[in-house]
């Protein structure tokens, strides 16, 4: 072991990290600041929406009750008055601005799939979920690797949150196994740099992942599918009160299996549970635990042609022309012995509270380990000596991540020369330990026939490992948002981070028969980043059915890849601004949003060598385009759902070297699986006697197979349909995804990746 590097006592930081907020939760807990008054009794004599004075109350644009926030005649009256206190945090959608504000006062776009999305696309996981969102381009790699492009910037650049506490998992591999949907209440999608607000990783926008909370009233359901391809899945869910409304739960457990329509299956389970404690009127206690145990059958998709010429017609290979004539679409090239395995765990404690009228807090501890094995064919190459032959080569890997994140938040209402000002200061550790062992095979380990691949086992390979990467990060952050109410039309927003980021690692050579270290590379690589990101927008309000906003934000990304000449690499860093609009007519049954945003990303680090990864400081990446959605309601229980986006991105420089002394040039090309065009549409209705339907469709234009845009994946168009029937708390529902059989590719990595042919599903479910 190389003395000169050490990993730090994280037991000692981590305990020292999160003492000032342990110790809040449990003075707060203890001693509550008002003595409680028994809750009064309901006033039945006053129709909803009205009050004594005559005047109509604010209310939450999501929950439709009294909105103290939003109110001021609320915020004066005695707590004594009104009922506890319930400081919603996640639950009403913080994501846009990190304080409960209702979307038309965000300078950005925010796009929200609700669990009424969720339900009727039948969204057992992360990808279809995501489908119909505008701008976004989700894909599949590896069989069970998700990740995605948001705004033309890869998925190192989208911030995962779990109940808004960080998963930095895009951020070090750029891909990752998502488990299913079981217990997920929304998904809220910021689009637009928000390292003011969140730090590192968020430069093309953050997505946070709510779980469903407990409630005061018991509840019970329950979901039964079966489908295309030996698909069965299921889920059951309670919640309700334990004793006393101050004291609440919510428990969530389902499973899921499919055999893959390419033998490419997988078999999710998971389970959440949390619980709500009311510490008096002002102060609710939060725990919630989650664990989920995945498997996944491997797919390295198909094997490229490998001629230049379409045989028999002397013309030349079409970029639409991916894979050899007479290759099925349902080929599968990897062997019974590959595997994913994924483990992921969640715990946290939150306390939120409020203090006064004008002061509220929050603060959590999260932590959320994670271990990856995964043992895979990735490249397949059609053999130069025997054209039938498929030779392929394997990676095995296994990723052990231990994160830690401690925020403290407050929440601040005052005036100054009668100027309102709603401002949000923060404090937030972070500290991941990420250890990694891997052992890579050699082009042509296995071989395979080109048209009937047997998935066979393949000669045993060993299974001990021969590199292992350690790395150790931790971040000290300090934030401040002010939200400024210059008038009651106009809106100024200001903010700030400054963040305090440490990096180390270390590759060891393995000895193949016990895993111990043989051989250190040196010494042990340590990176300092100190950044501070700003954040400027405006939001105005002529009228109450338009708002117009415009922003500015910068963003940054500590790099934790390995440099091709073990050189430090400087933090990626990137900047964004954006105007937009919102419009609601029809009495609310209308709405229009639209946005424009250029962003400019330098020092982009780049992938130039797979076997082992070595990556390099390319150069720069901008992007510009538009979005569009619109959701309309002609009559009542018709929806009509659209989006459009589209994304002009290009490597403005592009120059490296590779492992093999090849320069590499990409400048003016387009990056690799980003679509120019994105667009859907769904319709929904529901007749009063219970019966619905649905249909709608999504389209997705070229993308480039690679960053040199030697290649690229056809445009195409899915169709979806939805029939279901309402009985009481029942609900059946049918589901038909892709019911054209449209043949397409998503995805080019590892190998051309096909989707899924039409596919049906047939869903029982129950509330009770």
């Amino acid at each position: 072991m190389n003395p000169s590097f050490r990993i730090p006592a994280l037991k000692h930081r981590r305990l020292l990290a999160t003492i000032p907020i342990a110790v809040l939760l449990l003075l707060v807990g203890i001693v509550p600041l008002r003595p409680q008054a028994p809750e009064p009794a309901p006033n039945t004599e006053e129709p909803d929406g009205a009050n004594p004075g005559g005047e109509a109350q604010n209310t939450s644009p999501e929950t439709g009750e009294n909105d103290p926030d939003s109110d001021p005649t609320l915020l004066d009256k005695d707590l004594y008055e009104s009922k506890p206190v319930i400081v919603e945090g996640d639950r009403r959608g913080r994501t846009g601005m990190k304080q409960d504000l209702p979307p038309r006062e965000i300078p950005a776009t925010v796009n929200v799939i609700d669990a009424e999305d969720l339900q009727s696309r039948a969204a057992d996981e992360w990808i279809p979920a995501l489908a119909y969102t505008p701008g976004i381009f989700a894909h599949q790699n590896y069989g069970g690797f998700n990740t995605m492009t948001m705004r033309g910037l890869d998925s190192r650049n989208v911030l995962l949150l779990r109940n808004g506490a960080r998963d930095d998992t895009f951020l070090l591999v750029n891909s990752s196994p998502m488990s299913n949907m079981v217990g997920v209440e929304r998904i809220e999608i910021l689009k637009g740099p928000n390292s003011v607000l969140y730090g590192q990783g968020a430069l093309a926008g953050a997505i946070n992942i709510i779980s469903k909370a407990p409630e005061r009233t018991p509840g019970y359901e329950f979901s039964a599918t079966g489908g295309s391809f030996g698909t069965r899945r299921l889920a059951v869910g309670a919640t309700g009160p334990i004793g006393t409304d101050a004291l609440r739960y919510r428990v969530d457990a389902g499973a899921s299996k499919t055999d893959g329509w390419r033998e490419n299956g997988n078999e999710l389970k998971s389970g959440a549970a949390t619980i709500e404690w009311d510490l008096g009127r002002n102060h609710t206690l939060t725990f919630f635990g989650a664990t989920s145990y995945d498997v996944y059958e491997t797919d390295a998709g198909l094997p490229r042609a490998n001629n230049t010429f379409i045989p028999g017609t002397g013309e030349a290979l079409s970029t639409n022309y991916l894979i050899e004539p007479g290759v099925f679409r349902d080929n599968n090239y990897n062997t019974d012995d590959d595997y994913l395995r994924y483990r992921s765990s969640q715990f946290r404690v939150q306390l939120d509270s409020r203090f006064a009228d004008f002061l509220k807090m929050r603060a959590f501890i999260a932590h959320m380990p994670q271990y990856y094995d995964y043992f895979a064919v990735e490249s397949l190459s059609i053999s130069s000596d025997q054209d039938r032959t498929i030779e392929r080569d394997h990676f095995h890997f296994e990723t052990k991540r231990r994160p830690i994140q401690g925020t403290m938040e407050f929440e601040w209402g005052f005036d100054t020369f009668g100027i309102d000002h709603r401002l949000l200061t923060g404090y937030e550790f972070h500290e991941v330990v990420d250890n990694r062992r891997r052992r890579f095979f050699p082009g042509g380990t296995s071989s395979v026939d080109l048209y009937n691949p047997e998935i066979d086992p393949i000669l045993p390979l060993p299974q001990n490992f021969t590199a292992a990467t350690r790395l150790y990060q931790k971040m000290h952050s300090g934030y401040f948002q002010d939200i400024i109410e210059l008038h009651t039309k106009f809106k100024l927003v200001l903010g700030g981070r400054y963040d305090h980021w440490l990096r180390e690692t270390r590759s060891d050579t393995l000895f193949d028969l016990d895993d111990s270290v043989t051989q250190a590379y040196g010494q042990s690589d340590r990176s300092y980043a100190k950044e501070i990101t700003s954040r400027a927008a405006a939001v105005y309000e002529p009228v109450e059915w338009y708002q117009v906003y415009a922003g500015y934000s910068t963003a940054f990304n500590p790099v934790t890849v390995i440099d091709i000449n073990r050189n430090k690499l400087r933090p990626e860093t990137g900047e964004q601004t954006e105007i937009g609009q919102r419009i609601e007519f029809a009495d609310g049954k209308a709405a229009i949003n639209s946005a424009l945003f250029v962003a400019r990303k330098s020092d982009v680090v780049v992938q130039i060598q797979n076997t082992p990864p070595l990556h390099d400081q390319a150069g720069k990446l901008y992007t510009q385009g538009y979005e569009i959605s619109a959701e309309v309601h002609p009559i009542e229980d018709w929806t009509i759902e659209a989006g459009y986006a589209h994304t002009d991105a290009e490597w403005k420089s592009f120059v490296s070297t590779d492992s093999k002394g090849t320069i590499l040039d990409f400048t003016g090309k387009r990056p690799i699986n980003v679509p120019q065009d994105t667009f859907s549409l769904w319709t929904q209705y529901r007749f009063d006697f219970g019966l619905g339907m649905g249909i709608g469709g999504r389209y997705v234009s070229e993308i480039e197979g690679d960053n040199a845009n030697s290649f690229e994946l056809p445009a195409y168009g899915v169709y979806d349909a939805l029939l279901f029937y309402e009985w009481e708390q029942l609900r059946f529902q049918l589901n038909w995804s892709n019911f054209t059989n449209k043949e397409y590719f998503v995805s080019s990595i590892p190998n051309p990746t096909p989707g899924p042919p039409a596919q049906v599903f047939f869903t029982v479910s129950g509330k009770f």
